[in-house]
C-alpha cells in the first residue's frame, strides 16, 4: 500500500470509528503549483526593461522560491534592477487574476476528492490572505478540486486575516481552531518549518513534507517525515 493509499484508509477507519477527519493541505506549490505566476510576472518585467530580456527565456525548472534568485541565475546581477524585479513581482504575485495562473501539482486534485470520497475533510490551510479568496476559490474549482466552505462536511478554506501575519505564526494559532472541528488525521506542507510544526503538534497524525520548492529557510524536516514530490505516488 502507498503513502497516499495509506492515508486515505486511515480516513476511512477514523470516519467509521465516529470520527470527523481532517486533513491539512496548504495550497502554494502543494497543491497548487506557483511556477506559471512566477513565469508571466517575470516575462512582463522583461517586456518593460531590455535589461532584464534574459528573464523572458527563464524555464519552468530554472523558478525558484524567490524571484531575485531565479533573475541572478538567469545573469541579471545589477543590484537596483534586482530591486526593481522585486517590487514588481511582489505588487502581482498575491493579486487574484495572477493566482489563476497557477497549475495544479500533479495528482493532487484528485487526491483531495479521494480524502472526501474516504469520509475525510479537506482543509485548504494556507497562507494567502482573505484578499486572495476569490482568486484563491477561481483556482481550486478550475483544477477540480472540491469546493470549500459549503458548510456540514465540505472542505473548508482557511486563510490569514492579515496579509502581514507571518506564515508560521498563523499557522501555530490557526491549528487550535481547526482541531477543535474534529480529527487531524493527515497533512502536506511544502514548507519544513511548518509540516515540523504539524507533526510535533499532531505526533499520532500522518504529516507529509511536499518536496516542491520552498523558502530555503534552513530548517530539516523532522526525522520520520515522509515526502513527495506530487500526488501520484
Amino acid at each position: 500500500m502507498s503513502l497516499l493509499q495509506a492515508i486515505l484508509a486511515r480516513v476511512a477507519a477514523a470516519r467509521r470509528a465516529g470520527r470527523r477527519p481532517l486533513v491539512l493541505l496548504d495550497l502554494d506549490d502543494t497543491l497548487l503549483d506557483t511556477t506559471p505566476r512566477h513565469l508571466r510576472i517575470m516575462s512582463e518585467f522583461a517586456a518593460l526593461r531590455p535589461e532584464a530580456a534574459a528573464l523572458s527565456g527563464v524555464g519552468p525548472a530554472a523558478v525558484r522560491y524567490r524571484v531575485t534568485e531565479t533573475a541572478r541565475a538567469a545573469g541579471l546581477v545589477e543590484e537596483g534592477l534586482l530591486s526593481e524585479l522585486s517590487s514588481f513581482w511582489g505588487e502581482r504575485f498575491f493579486k487574484n487574476d495572477y493566482l489563476l495562473l497557477d497549475t495544479e501539482v500533479p495528482g493532487a486534485s484528485a487526491f483531495s476528492r479521494a480524502v472526501v470520497s474516504a469520509g475525510g475533510v479537506p482543509v485548504y490551510f494556507t497562507g494567502r490572505d482573505e484578499a486572495m479568496r476569490e482568486g484563491t476559490l477561481k483556482s481550486l474549482l478550475r483544477h477540480g478540486f472540491p469546493a470549500p466552505d459549503g458548510g456540514g462536511d465540505a472542505p473548508r478554506l482557511v486563510l490569514k486575516p492579515r496579509f502581514e501575519m507571518p506564515d508560521l505564526a498563523y499557522k501555530a494559532e490557526g491549528l487550535e481552531g481547526i482541531a477543535a472541528e474534529g480529527s487531524i488525521e493527515a497533512g502536506f506542507e511544502n514548507e519544513p518549518a511548518h509540516v515540523n510544526l504539524f507533526a510535533e503538534r499532531f505526533p499520532e497524525a500522518a504529516m507529509v513534507f511536499v518536496d516542491t520548492k520552498h523558502s530555503g529557510k534552513p530548517v530539516p524536516v523532522k526525522r520520520g517525515v515522509p515526502s513527495i514530490r506530487d500526488f501520484r505516488a
